[in-house]
């Protein structure tokens, strides 16, 4: 069922699948800016074919939701309070929630402000930390940008990663790599198959949507880049981290200080770089599954 949700004078875009009862289970997106349609048209019906209530949601200024308002200044504090309002209108009491990415960040945030809603976190990819992920990634966009020869943008990405300070949304790190052309989105795919089922999910999408709508989201690229694993000790909620075999995004030093900060259990996904739900959805739903059945 889809829905908008008028909540702090905007209307927020709402995908619900599977039964009322089942157990609800909400999907944060990442980008900044990314909808929640590559989730939901990928996992979304094999979840709710399992009886779990799955729901996907356009943050505000994304996609299918109402432009960005111009009143409230986009932050993470406002988009927590917004899946709050949510899980309110919705007459939920608790439910499990996955952060994907950057959205991840948004997750964590979420379940440390509200944790008497949260039954369980999944980290999903997540971004906690911009700086080591960029100095995870860069170095092989370099190897990319050294096969094509353009040693020069090779270079820059090399300097970028070295840097002794904390690096910063300023230093835009994803402008040096986009010099790869095409093959930047390989850094996001385990192959060329798998990057070929995101590019068809893409393609399915209905036609006349503004996907330059989730440019407003630009504005939380600054929050990817504080560091958020030293909240990982405040989690009191059960948690679970998730990632692809080939993903750039949550680096083992990320991985790392989630297993020392919360003792929880990291579940690699193989075959799948950082869009495990396009690119394994059943492994992905049978993983998410059995975490939902521990708690």
């Amino acid at each position: 069922m889809e829905s908008l949700l008028e909540i702090d004078s905007t209307r927020l875009f709402v995908d619900q699948r599977g039964p009322e009862d089942g157990h609800p289970l909400l999907f944060i997106h990442g980008g900044p800016g990314n909808p929640c349609w590559d989730f939901m048209a990928s996992v979304g019906d094999l979840f709710a074919a399992r009886g779990i209530r799955i729901i996907g949601v356009d943050q505000r200024g994304v996609l299918r939701s109402d432009d960005l308002p111009e009143a409230a200044p986009l932050t993470v504090a406002l988009l927590v309070q917004d899946f709050e309002e949510i899980r309110r209108r919705l007459g939920i009491e608790r439910w499990t929630i996955i952060g994907h990415s950057s959205g991840g960040g948004y997750a964590l945030e979420y379940a440390l402000t509200h944790p008497e809603h949260v039954s369980g976190l999944i980290l999903d990819c997540p971004a906690l930390d911009a700086d080591a992920t960029d100095r995870h990634r860069l170095p092989r966009a370099a190897a990319m940008l050294d096969e094509d020869g353009n040693a020069d943008a090779a270079e820059v990405c090399r300097t970028l990663a070295g840097l002794e300070r904390r690096l910063a949304a300023d230093d835009r790190t994803w402008e040096a790599m986009l010099p790869l052309g095409p093959r930047y989105l390989d850094l996001f795919f385990h192959d060329a198959a798998t990057r070929a089922l995101y590019e068809d999910v893409m393609e399915a999408a209905p036609k006349g949507l503004d996907w330059a709508k989730g440019m407003s989201h630009l504005a939380l690229m600054a929050e990817m880049y504080r560091d958020r694993r030293p909240s990982l000790a405040s989690l009191t909620v059960p948690s679970v981290l998730i990632h692809g075999e080939d993903d750039m995004v949550a680096p083992p030093v990320m991985r790392a200080a989630y297993r020392a900060s919360t003792g929880g259990e990291i579940v690699t996904i193989p075959g799948a770089g950082h869009f495990a739900f396009v690119e394994q959805p059943e492994t992905y739903v049978d993983v998410v599954t059995r975490f939902l059945g521990t708690l």
